[in-house]
């Protein structure tokens, strides 16, 4: 098998009473079995470097059940994009209004977020709004932070990915994800300047973070609140 994930998920029911969504990843590059919540989907996640069977998936399961549903009992509740929900958006409380008979898509009108069409496309709507806010606004901001170190970019992409707020390749595109617009504006800087830093450093070196600092002198404290309230992000939409 290559060293790329391949996927299997189940669901296990402990003592006929609580069940379990597990998504097995399979990765031959993984060093030891990992194990991890993902917020978005209360599913277990686990890693591991070879194929394990149905029954040793099942006692790893059992034997760290607890850890589990702490973990899970931990997670903030979800926020989901409905009609009179609020979310953050940069700093500002924004309420969603659905106005079904509105033809004019979805519009931020100061801080209500206008929503038309069916009910059951709000949230698709929404999430394609804020990605191509998010775009806007990160475009911005690496271009001028690209500017102050004299560095270029390629593409700017936004995901909607699980692992990392932002990445850069070693062609210079720089990926963000959608969900981090919905994170203070400081946290926003931080983390395009944590990608733009990385246009000049592939790594995470004493002179990147440097350059980190020079970009945004308060890059520490953004560090943290995500590190805190990451998963509420992960919880909305």
């Amino acid at each position: 098998m290559n060293s790329e994930n391949k996927t299997y998920c189940n669901t296990i029911t402990l003592n006929k009473k609580q069940s379990i969504k597990v998504q097995i990843k399979y990765n031959s590059r993984a060093k030891h079995t990992i194990l991890r919540i993902d917020p978005r989907t209360d599913a277990l996640i686990i890693t591991v470097p070879k194929v394990l069977s149905p029954s040793k998936i099942r006692r790893l399961v059992e034997k760290n059940a607890n850890w589990i549903f702490d973990k899970l009992s931990l997670l903030p509740p979800k926020t989901p994009f409905i009609d009179g929900q609020t979310f953050n958006l940069m700093g500002k409380n924004i309420i969603i209004c659905h106005d079904p008979d509105n033809l004019g898509g979805v519009k931020l009108i100061n801080e209500t977020l206008m929503v038309s069409g069916k009910v059951e496309h709000i949230s698709r709507r929404i999430k394609d709004w804020l990605k191509n806010y998010a775009h806007n606004i990160l475009v911005h901001k690496v271009r001028s932070m690209a500017a102050t170190l004299d560095a270029s970019f390629g593409r700017i992409s936004i995901r909607d990915n699980r692992s990392s707020w932002g990445s850069c390749s070693s062609q210079g595109n720089i990926t963000f994800s959608w969900r981090l617009i919905m994170a203070p504006e400081p946290v926003v800087d931080y983390v395009a300047a944590h990608e733009v830093a990385h246009l000049v450093y592939l790594n995470h070196s004493k002179d990147f973070w440097d350059t980190v600092g020079s970009l945004d002198a308060n890059y520490q404290q953004s560090k943290n609140w995500l590190r805190i309230n990451g998963e509420l992000l992960q919880r909305v939409g």
